[in-house]
């Protein structure tokens, strides 16, 4: 696949006929800037992975297609039983040996896949958590014949014992009234009372609705909240994370925003394209600030 990111792009005098460079002399449209250090690939993974050197990945951060038959413009999710299993493995083969020994991996799946993926996993890696991001999907109807699925299985692993995890950027500070009932003599001082406590195994984060801002052209598009927590937590500031499945590019964006840098294969090159115009925009962005599209508010769910 052609990957016009990392191309130079014709200028008018290249492409335009003779007549109407006489007729005008518009500027050629350039492509949004993207900061040094973050690669938006528009190559397919598994045939690309040899450029990786091996060991020289810090955080693996991947949301590959679920084996449910969603349309990302092409038939990557079109697999699905033994076949979409035995597809995941043989990726995971093939990312899993670009981690250093201090590098670990974050993957998005279904609750329907979960179990075998993790078992394949553990036979590679050591796990350290299951996940559970709970979408706060609201209460609206749905099936009858089960209970509704409201929630996303995320695995947590790592190549060793010795994996890098930084718990204090990430850390949910208390609220004034918490801090006040720990104002006792006891409790002074205490680290984790000044700085915030360790977000717990679910992650309860909205889902991007369709009016929410920070909602691009993308169907399974996952919250910069989540992705931001990852990078922070598994990655040090400086170092390199590896996104096999880019869609629109939310992991790119995360690290432009947090210093790290990052290589990123997507297939589909409207997708491709959506993630440098949200990766400039974060570059852009006063130091410390989410851009435009990154700083809604949630709404109120509808019960």
């Amino acid at each position: 696949m052609r990957d016009e990111f990392d191309e130079p792009q014709p200028t008018a005098s290249e492409t335009a006929p003779a007549e109407e460079l006489l007729a005008s002399e518009a500027p050629a449209v350039l492509l949004p800037q993207v900061p040094a250090g973050i690669q938006l690939l528009n190559r397919d993974f598994l045939t690309d992975v040899a450029n990786i050197p091996d060991g020289s990945i810090d955080l693996i951060l991947c949301d590959p297609p679920y084996g449910l038959g969603k349309d990302y413009g092409n038939d990557s999710d079109m697999r699905s039983g033994d076949d979409f299993l035995a597809w995941t493995r043989g990726w995971l083969e093939l990312a899993i040996p670009k981690l250093k020994p201090s590098g670990s991996l974050y993957i998005f799946c279904t609750w329907q896949y979960a179990p075998e993926i993790f078992s394949f996993l553990k036979t590679k890696l050591v796990m350290i958590n299951e996940i559970i991001w709970d979408r706060r999907v609201p209460s609206m109807g749905g099936t009858t014949r089960r209970f509704t699925s409201v929630h996303d299985n995320i695995g947590f692993f790592a190549v060793s014992k010795d994996y890098y995890f930084d718990l204090d950027p990430v850390r949910i500070p208390y609220d004034a009234a918490t801090k006040k009932a720990r104002s006792r003599k006891l409790f002074e001082g205490s680290k984790w009372l000044e700085l915030g406590y360790n977000p717990k195994d679910v992650w309860s984060v909205s889902r991007l609705h369709r009016q929410h801002a920070e909602r691009v052209d993308h169907p399974t598009q996952k919250p910069l909240e989540i992705v931001e927590r990852m990078v922070l937590a598994s990655c040090p500031k400086g170092g390199r994370v590896l996104d096999p499945f880019m869609g629109s590019g939310t992991t790119a964006v995360a690290c432009a925003r947090q210093q790290r840098e990052f290589v990123g294969y997507e297939i589909n090159e409207s997708y491709c394209a959506i993630a440098r115009e949200r990766v400039s925009a974060a570059a852009a962005a006063p130091a410390g600030r989410a851009p435009v599209k990154a700083r809604a508010q949630r709404q109120p769910e509808v019960q």
